[in-house]
């Protein structure tokens, strides 16, 4: 029963009996009407006392109820929450601060060789190997010092010679003081993702080695046979030459691009800083697609506010940046056109602004939100090389060197592809820490 409704009840009664005491009193007067006052004093006090002896014990018992119904319910939450807990297909244990193991679920038990219901073990150099250990012990120097969550992966070698990888994930527990008095430790194993890993590496480094290597071979004896360092040539042989040396430099761009890929994906990249001239740098991009625009008549014409913008950055990478930016701007971009490259500063001469504009179908915001993912292709028609890779790529190149690309596109057919990046940039951090 609420507890308001208990008190308007015992309010009520009490106010029952206090009447009825001062009804006996009129009724008896005639034959106590010296002591009709302390009659009805202790008639009233009487049933007071009655009624709240009454009501005490049902209060209590109610009271009782309560406290055993809740009770049963926490239990049977808490067997449920043991059982998710216990069956968890991680490993899931409790240490105190000194790290004596104080509970864990099957895996954990199952990990460490720990029998249920026998006694805890220190999870210390008598179970983890030296570096395992002072790994563990730096982590929990760390989460000391900072009192927050720590989250990484490691190789976990034991004493008998057991070693996994694991995604550990270890949270403090706080004493009523704030300080630290264990740890809550959650850790999925990882094998087979860094099993995964390794393939790719070794798939890679296949790749490299087997592929790029043999074609850049290639190019370079083609670039002597059509420059007849090694005899001279009619127009039909150069013709051919030049078709199988175009042919082997795509290759060989595919293969750099999927390598340069995989290295920014796994945050594989150092970015050699240095001064760049602007304006020759996208001179020297667009000289790759000559034969691509006289074949499509598409002019190319450079505005540029000043003669000298400089940024540092990593010119290699910022010049694949551009190329690949451009051979979608120039593959894209209608016949008989002219593309606009502007250059100039914004953000208060901060940033460097290089934008391609130029006349192509309309983007839609859906396409455009996916057309830097990587395997997503903006290629409309079948028989066209879709730019996934190359754009997804050019992204990751100006995203390490802190600056940003986007799309413009308007219901017109004219579309612009713009990059922002800052004036000076003296990092030489990987692209990781970038």
């Amino acid at each position: 029963m609420p507890k308001k409704e208990l008190v308007e009840k015992f309010l009520f009664c009490l106010s029952a009996a206090f009447a009825v005491s001062v009804i006996i009193g009129m009724v008896c007067r005639l034959a106590f009407s010296d002591n009709l006052l302390l009659f009805i004093f202790i008639s009233a006090v009487f049933n007071t006392f009655l009624v709240m002896g009454i009501y005490k014990k049902q209060f209590s018992i109610e009271y009782h109820e309560k406290i055993n119904n809740l009770t049963k319910q926490l239990e049977y939450n808490s067997e449920h929450l043991m059982a998710i807990i216990t069956n968890l297909p991680l490993v899931a244990y409790v240490v105190n601060k000194d790290y004596k193991f104080i509970t864990g679920n099957y895996e954990a038990l199952k990990f460490f060789e720990i029998d249920e219901g026998t006694g805890l073990k220190n999870l210390n150099g008598s179970i983890f190997e030296k570096d395992t250990l002072e790994r563990i012990q730096n982590e929990n120097e760390y989460i000391k010092e900072n009192k927050q969550p720590f989250v990484t992966d490691k190789l976990i070698k034991l004493k008998s010679g057991k070693q996994n990888w694991f995604k550990v994930r270890k949270i403090p527990i706080f004493g009523k003081s704030g300080k630290i008095k264990g740890f809550v430790v959650f850790g999925r194993n990882i094998d087979i993702e860094k099993d995964a890993q390794k393939q790719r590496e070794t798939y890679i480094a296949t790749l490299s080695h087997d592929l790029k290597i043999p074609t850049l071979a290639q190019i370079r004896a083609l670039e002597l046979l059509t420059g007849e360092t090694l005899g001279s040539l009619n127009d039909n042989q150069k013709e051919v030459l030049n078709l199988t040396l175009g042919s082997c430099r795509h290759m060989y761009d595919m293969l750099s691009t999927i390598l340069s890929t995989y290295k920014y994906e796994n945050k594989d990249i150092s970015l050699n800083y240095e001064k760049i001239q602007v304006l020759m740098l996208i001179d020297e991009c667009l000289r790759k697609f000559v034969k691509t625009l006289h074949k499509k008549n598409v002019k190319i014409r450079i505005k540029a506010s000043e003669k000298f913008f400089t940024l540092y950055a990593d010119k290699s990478q910022i010049k694949k940046a551009i190329e690949n930016l451009a051979d979608h701007c120039v593959s894209s971009a209608y016949e008989n056109t002219e593309i606009v490259c502007e250059i100039k500063k914004t953000n208060q001469g901060k940033n460097v602004f290089i934008s391609f504009g130029f006349e192509s179908p309309y983007v839609s915001a859906d396409k455009i939100a996916n057309m830097f993912k990587m395997y997503i292709t903006s290629a409309e028609k079948m028989d066209k090389v879709g730019c996934s890779l190359g754009l997804y790529l050019a992204k990751q190149i100006i995203d390490a060197h802190h600056g940003v690309i986007y799309v413009q596109s308007t219901e017109t057919n004219y579309n612009m592809f713009n990059i922002e990046l800052p004036c000076i940039n003296e990092c030489k951090l990987s692209a990781l820490t970038c």
